[in-house]
């Protein structure tokens, strides 16, 4: 993914009359490539498990949410990707049985968590580019707010519309996001992130050893 999006980068720069940084042009590609490859291959595999729509809105609701209430980062994109995978058909099935609860009951509890996470954790910060502007901070809670003033009136809508598993598989969606801001939930995907990290290495050392 790194050499392509460098490829791409290097073209594109080529082909303009205009100067741009070539680096980061490079990264912004490299985000865009790893984060399609990410939602086609998360969808593909829901698709086939028949878990497509859960995995889909679950998967919408806690990427809008992340978008600016920040959240824990995993060392390299591979490791995002698998661990994405199988939280979100985790939580699609997941989805089935918590349809049993009451839909009041889980939209308050939602709401909730969802409330005290606005006050008193996002944004969270990035350690590698932490956010030291409070102006900037504001700003990120009061657009986290309206993200989820936008998820939480679809989840009611779908509820009107008798679209029960939409409307839970965005609750649950929110619900999931809201624990990785938690220093708990941070430190599980750190370890989960860890695991992938040491399973690699061992891949590696035994490559070594067999050549």
């Amino acid at each position: 993914m790194h050499a392509l999006a460098e490829r791409i980068a290097e073209w594109l720069v080529s082909k303009s009359e205009h100067p741009f940084n070539q680096e980061e042009i490079r990264y912004g590609t490299e985000v865009f490539l790893g984060t399609a490859v990410q939602i086609a291959l998360i969808l593909s595999i829901a698709f086939l498990l028949g878990l497509l729509k859960e995995t889909a809105y679950s998967f919408f609701a806690a990427a809008v949410y992340r978008r600016y209430s920040g959240g824990v980062h995993c060392g390299k994109y591979y490791r995002c990707t698998i661990i994405s995978l199988v939280v979100f058909l985790f939580l699609a099935y997941l989805v089935h049985y918590i349809v049993m609860f009451s839909f009041i009951w889980v939209f308050s509890m939602t709401l909730l968590v969802s409330i005290g996470a606005i006050i008193f954790l996002v944004p969270v910060d990035d350690l590698k580019n932490p956010i030291v502007n409070q102006e900037k901070k504001e700003r990120l809670k009061h657009r986290t707010a309206l993200v989820l003033l936008g998820l939480f009136l679809m989840a009611i809508v779908a509820k009107i519309l008798q679209d029960i598993n939409m409307a839970y598989a965005i609750l649950i969606g929110i619900l999931w996001q809201t624990f990785t801001l938690t220093s708990w939930g941070q430190k599980f995907v750190s370890t989960l992130d860890q695991v992938f990290a040491y399973i690699e290495k061992l891949f590696i050392r035994k490559e070594g050893q067999n050549v």
